[in-house]
């Protein structure tokens, strides 16, 4: 084939003339590959626009420029041949290799400004040589290769251009109108026909004017007149669609009067036409709203990303008694009342950070130096890119407020005529004490005080200076005591005192010195008074589990004791705690004896995937089958094992137990199942080797460690030894479950800092799930953490078919109740298994199932 430039040219298309090249190429060099390719990715790479292997046309390819003989070909202003061991040279290129490549002839595609913008390539399978002769042919075809190519990517880039303006007038809803007023010729873009709905191909000006409303036609053409006549060379109108509506149909014309530039004596009007109806809309909504928020009775005041006040309100103005003028660009804190600690502020700001708002009473200071109670929202505003762009803060004065609420509560929990706590408010503050004193491990005690002979106070004085007398014994008594007990006068003649974090001998001590408080006389002008007092105490341990009710009672029935002993006696309540303490030595033995027969067993209730509707994991659960006592609760044995450090044994035999079953029913088929051991935190001390105890159970067993989970409490989180200890269990397989989570100890920074696998939602949070608002919450904020963090949640407790629902609605598949079972042995969880991973138990025979368990 002879090379011919008309020959070349005379082609009716590019590819054509690609392949010619090729073609030409081939009968000069018989190439094993020749392409021919243009620059891409800011000239990192390569695609071909013609492609032939062995003379053959192929498809084409994309390679990478970085480690090939064409990035150097493409810096060379000349032809880049290299004869042979181009594979040694370029070791990086595996097409190289791929297609046992020997030899290159390449040279680069230039625009005409010299730009690299492609290039022309032979591979060779073998040595060659290329003469002189033969690259300035090389070189003399590229530069029509390269011309044409060049052609090719203007042409491409104008009609991008061109489609990018079509789109860019598409989604600004933007049309352009061109007028030459000397031809009175008007010229649309086509993007105008959509605007105006026109279907017709051509769009006239009557076409534009005839669609508008009849006083929006008249005004434009009086403008299409002024600016014939040159009384006019700008303009900058809205006009109306007959079929206007909030979205569509609102245009706005601007406009200027040029010379031509072709033709300087012809005048030519260029516009654009815009459809303004949404701009408009929200400017009118924009009015509205700040009407609204100019008129508003409560403080409002806008922060920046900076946190800086760009605007306030005429409320926050009157409130605050400052100008927005004069808080522009200054910080909120300027209000700050200085009573508020900087942990507030840190939890405030911690709430609105994560849940995008917060709620709140918070004290501020006027201008004047006034501090007063306030009532806050905070909310955070968003860009589309997730940034924080404003804080909105919306606020009212709650004083009077505060004052009224104080009031009545006053009324409502003190007794009018001592001002002491009243009976009920007592009672439900013993019973947050008894919790407290529970969950921090402090005892208190309970003072029940009971004038002596009062009714003959009332008798003889009357009931005048009876009351008297009570209002100075409440004086008497609420100045003997410290500020953090709490007193109230309980009924008629008595009182109640709780002693905070108070043991039975500092009690005494405190009773004895307010029985000679009150035996001090009462003098009320010439009258003088003489009385004493009776006292019975309650001590409540630091494990003590009892009522308000029954606590108060034990402390009253000391009272009856101390006045049938002798008048003014203080009597302490230990029998009571006496016949406990000897249960518990009776039930600890009992229980030492059981571990030693191994009288104890282990039931396992299931946990259900939901979406699955498998059992997928059972949790193992101690019982004790008393021959005197029956079924003893481990709420009953766990906390004396716990005490008198039997608990390592209980939980290792579980353990053990659990692995053996757990084999059990892998060897029945159910290898997917796994098990869960509750742990103590008293079973993880330094001298006790868990690590080993725990991966021998296992190994024994012969299961394997991923199909084993560790439930360990809130409270584990707070020992250092114990996290790393599971640690080291979770890098050997062993899944790690936080139970109770939400009920303790909760804090998401050892949800971060140590790994787990499951949280485990207490059945307190899922039985008031469907009733408490903040539960629900709650549960949907902690499943939401748990899927960003990789962390299994299960629901324990869950009862009914709508706790069920609810809990699946906010996205929880792992379900533990008696809505699917109890806790049950071996057998009968075996056949649980069978029926229930096969899809042929009903939801029905389980809640029977469920219920039964219940009943008996």
């Amino acid at each position: 084939m002879t090379f011919s430039f008309s020959t070349f040219y005379n082609l009716c298309s590019s590819e054509a003339r690609y392949e010619l090249a090729l073609d030409l190429i081939y009968e000069k060099f018989k190439p094993a590959h020749c392409l021919i390719g243009k620059f891409i990715d800011a000239d990192t790479r390569v695609k071909t626009v013609a492609y032939s292997v062995d003379g053959e046309r192929s498809n084409d390819i994309i390679y990478d420029l970085e480690g090939t003989p064409c990035n150097d070909a493409k810096t060379s202003q000349g032809v880049c041949a290299i004869s042979c061991n181009l594979q040694q040279m370029y070791a990086e290129d595996e097409i190289l290799k791929i297609f046992d490549i020997d030899g290159y002839l390449g040279v680069t595609l230039r625009a005409l400004d010299h730009k690299p913008i492609g290039i022309m390539v032979c591979l060779f399978d073998e040595k060659v040589v290329v003469s002189e002769e033969d690259r300035h042919w090389f070189r003399e075809l590229s530069l029509l290769v390269g011309a044409e190519l060049n052609h090719n990517l203007e042409i491409a880039a104008q009609q991008i251009l061109v489609k990018q303006l079509a789109k860019g007038e598409r989604i600004a809803k933007l049309s352009s109108w061109t007028w030459n007023i000397s031809r009175d010729k008007h010229v649309f873009s086509h993007e105008m026909r959509r605007l105006l709905q026109h279907r017709e191909e051509t769009l006239t000006l009557d076409d534009f004017t005839d669609c508008l409303t009849d006083a929006d036609q008249k005004r434009l053409r009086v403008i299409i007149q002024k600016l014939r006549t040159g009384h006019l060379d700008y303009i900058d109108v809205n006009v109306a669609h007959k079929k206007r509506t909030n979205l569509r149909g609102l245009y706005r014309i601007i406009g200027r009067v040029e010379q031509c530039e072709e033709q300087r004596d012809e005048r030519v009007f260029s516009a654009t036409v815009q459809d303004v109806s949404y701009i408009y809309s929200l400017n009118k909504q924009l009015e509205l709203t700040n009407v609204v928020f100019e008129h508003a009775t409560e403080a409002i005041m806008i922060t920046d990303g900076d946190n800086k006040i760009i605007m306030v309100n005429r409320a926050f103005e009157r409130l605050t008694g400052y100008t927005g003028h004069e808080l522009m660009g200054r910080d909120p804190s300027v209000l700050s009342s200085g009573q508020h600690s900087g942990d507030f502020y840190h939890q405030m700001w911690n709430s609105l950070m994560s849940a995008g708002c917060w709620k709140g009473e918070i004290f501020n200071r006027r201008k004047n130096g006034q501090i007063f109670p306030e009532e806050l929202t905070l909310s955070l505003v968003k860009d589309e890119q997730g940034e924080i762009v404003n804080y909105v803060a919306i606020f009212r004065d709650i004083t009077e407020w505060k004052r009224n609420e104080a009031q009545l509560m006053f009324y409502a929990n003190h007794e009018p005529l001592t001002a002491l706590l009243n009976r009920r408010c007592f009672i439900d503050i013993v019973e947050e004490k008894i919790s407290a004193s529970r969950s921090l491990h402090t005892p208190c005690s309970l003072l029940f005080i009971g004038l002596d002979h009062f009714k003959e106070v009332n008798d003889i004085y009357g009931p005048e200076i009876g009351d008297k007398v009570l209002v100075s014994v409440a004086k008497r008594l609420r100045n003997g005591i410290r500020e953090k007990d709490t007193i109230s006068r309980y009924g008629g003649d008595e009182f109640a005192i709780l002693l905070d974090n108070t043991d039975v001998k500092s009690a005494l001590q405190v009773a004895k010195k307010l029985s000679e408080k009150i035996k001090q006389p009462y003098v009320f002008n010439d009258l003088t008074v003489e009385l004493s007092a009776s006292t019975g105490i309650a001590q409540l341990e630091n494990r003590g589990r009892i009522t308000a009710a029954k606590f108060i009672r034990n402390a009253a029935h000391a009272l009856e004791s101390a006045k049938k002993t002798h008048r003014g006696h203080v009597a302490l309540h230990n029998a009571a705690i006496q016949n406990a303490y000897l249960n518990k030595i009776k039930l600890k033995d009992k229980l030492k004896a059981a571990l030693k027969a191994n009288l104890l067993t282990v039931y396992y209730q299931p946990i259900v995937d939901v979406q699955r509707r498998k059992i997928v994991k059972f949790e193992a659960l101690v019982r004790w089958f008393d021959d005197e006592q029956g079924m003893i609760s481990p709420g009953t044995f766990i906390p004396i094992a716990e005490e008198f450090g039997l608990i390592h044994l209980i939980g290792q035999f579980v353990l053990e137990k659990a692995c053996q079953d757990l084999k059990e029913m892998h060897l029945h088929g159910y290898e997917d199942v796994s098990i869960s051991i509750n742990r103590s935190v008293n079973e993880f001390k330094t001298s006790n080797d868990q690590f080993k105890l725990v991966t021998q159970a296992i190994s024994n067993a012969k299961v394997p460690f991923d199909k084993v989970t560790l439930e360990v409490t809130e409270s584990m989180a707070t020992n250092r030894y114990t996290w790393e200890l599971l640690s080291k269990l979770r890098e050997q397989g062993v899944k790690i479950a936080l139970d109770d989570f939400c009920t303790g100890y909760s804090s998401l920074s050892h949800l971060i800092e140590n790994q787990v696998d499951y949280l485990k939602i207490d059945k307190s949070f899922v039985d008031s799930l469907m009733a408490d608002k903040n539960k629900k919450v709650m549960i949907n904020c902690l499943l939401n953490l748990a899927d960003e963090l990789g962390i299994k949640v299960i629901a324990e407790g869950v009862e009914s078919q709508s706790q069920l629902a609810m809990l699946e609605q906010l996205g929880c598949n792992h379900i533990q109740g008696f809505y699917y079972s109890p806790a049950q042995p071996l057998s009968a969880s075996l056949r649980l298994l069978q029926e229930f991973n096969s899809g042929q138990v009903f939801n029905d025979e389980l809640i029977y199932i469920s219920k039964s368990s219940q009943q008996h």
